[in-house]
């Protein structure tokens, strides 16, 4: 029986199909890191005889195919999309909220790594000098589900349970942020500087007012929910700088002090949100003549847009990362003469981190 002519069409159709692919795979340039998803894509495996018998290079091979096929951005949205027709999440790992903001799924709950981590906390404040208190940051998710029913997300159930296990202050950011807008964004999983002022208001005894700072707005941003969804026609939002004190900026990686707390040729990045303080750094210190006493900071990228907030009251604030910063802290209070210690996390960070057990 001879195939009829629409067969043939197709078949001839999809195997040219295949042939143009491959084609372009092999002239289209290589890049490195991609504009879109805000990563560094996989580069050719290197070959060798353990690589081979292993797997290795046929796992590598398949991920440096995947990372470079041709008109990747719009195979990706396109699943991304039709999934979302379907009625599933647009990434597995990304929640599309009633309001349409692109949330991280809820964290999974890890009792043990919570215990760990208050262990950790728990020894370093008992031998330290001074005050410390917890900060622990709701997601985005929580605050965009806040209004529904049978919200997957526990945030403030999890907080107060965590806060119950320490004898340290603690900040209640869940009551701070309910019933307010535009806390967080909508394509990043980081709250906004409106965030980090109500929080910076709920932390500090003598909080500055909104109306003492310069709100300059900055468009274009889409953050890392965005990149990881797929869902590319989602629109762009705006950022806040709230400009303030005479602030300076140093970090322990490169030797320059910055006039100020917001690095704007980061805004021709990628990852605009690093325009804050530069990203993340072992260790940030920032000044303010104006301000009086030290605040150490043990945290993760949410403070990098709270800080600026910290230093209008205080003569200096030093940042910690402790994904990076390897040394004692303890001995750092003692070289800083510190007395004052914040530790603030998001809760997601704060239930995954494997670095907070080193703190001491």
């Amino acid at each position: 029986m001879k195939p009829k002519k629409d067969e043939l069409f197709l078949t001839a159709a999809f195997c040219g199909f295949l042939a143009v692919m491959l084609v372009l795979f092999l002239v289209m340039p290589k890049d490195s890191f991609s504009e879109t998803e805000k990563r560094y894509l996989a580069q050719f495996p290197t070959v060798s005889w353990e690589s081979i018998t292993s797997g290795q290079f046929s796992q590598e091979l398949e991920s440096y195919m995947a990372d470079h096929l041709p008109g990747r951005n719009f195979f990706v949205g396109l699943n991304a999309y039709a999934q979302l027709l379907t009625g599933q999440q647009a990434a597995e790992e990304i929640y599309v909220t009633a309001d349409g903001s692109l949330v991280e799924a809820p964290v999974s709950w890890n009792e043990a790594a919570v215990q760990k981590n208050l262990d950790a906390i728990r020894r370093f404040t008992q031998t330290m000098d001074g005050n410390a208190t917890m900060m622990l940051i709701p997601s985005a998710g929580w605050q965009a589900e806040l209004a529904h029913p049978g919200s997957p997300y526990q945030d403030q159930e999890i907080i107060q349970w965590i806060y119950g296990m320490t004898d340290l202050p603690s900040i209640d950011l869940c009551q701070v942020f309910k019933d307010r807008d535009g806390i967080y964004y909508r394509t990043d999983h980081h709250w906004t500087s409106k965030g980090a002022y109500l929080a910076y208001r709920a932390y500090c005894e003598n909080p500055k007012n909104a109306e003492d700072f310069r709100i300059e707005t900055v468009q274009g941003f889409r953050g890392s929910t965005w990149s990881r969804s797929g869902l590319w026609l989602t629109k762009a939002e705006p950022m806040e700088l709230w400009h303030g004190s005479a602030i300076t900026v140093s970090n322990s990686d490169t030797p320059n002090i910055q006039s100020s707390p917001f690095y704007v040729n980061r805004f021709e990045e990628a990852d605009k949100y690093t325009a804050f303080l530069d990203g993340n750094h072992a260790l940030v210190r920032l000044e303010n003549p104006a301000g009086s006493g030290k605040l150490l900071v043990i945290r993760d990228s949410f403070a990098s847009c709270l800080a600026p907030f910290l230093a209008e009251n205080y003569a200096e604030v030093i940042l910690v990362d402790l994904r990076y910063y390897k040394q004692p802290v303890s001995a750092l209070m003692d070289q800083e003469d510190i007395e004052e210690v914040l530790i603030c996390y998001s809760l997601s960070n704060f239930m995954t981190d494997a670095n907070i057990v080193w703190l001491r």
